[in-house]
């Protein structure tokens, strides 16, 4: 994140940066918004699907996405904070399937879907 320090009392100042990938949003503080929708997930699982869109659709590795938590989680526990994660949008969307699976590399990535659940076209 970009950092400023204020003019007045020199104290350093952080600016929020959302970053959004089709039909979803991620903003700081465990907040998104998924098909218009906000959805407040626990830190990890925010984190998770934080970098999961800052990826835009490139495949993340399990070993990738616990040193993104600063080794809060180890690498076998990513898989089930991303069952969790999925079962969150599934309460939202009974479809979704925008979390995708990579076989055989054991990674994730976030399937693009337009902000009308359309796939984008390759």
């Amino acid at each position: 994140m970009p950092h400023h320090t204020c003019p007045h009392c020199g104290e350093e100042l952080v600016e929020d940066i959302s970053i959004a990938y089709g039909n979803i949003t991620v903003e700081d503080h465990g907040v998104l918004y998924f098909q218009g929708r906000r959805l407040e997930l626990p830190r990890v699982q925010h984190q998770i699907v934080e970098a999961l869109i800052a990826a835009k659709g490139r495949a993340l590795t399990r070993s990738y996405l616990a040193e993104w938590l600063d080794g809060d989680v180890f690498d076998q526990s990513i898989s089930v904070y991303v069952g969790r994660v999925r079962a969150t949008f599934k309460e939202i969307d009974p479809g979704f399937d925008q979390i995708v699976s990579v076989r055989g590399f054991a990674a994730y990535k976030w399937a693009f879907k337009s902000r009308r659940g359309l796939r984008k076209a390759h």
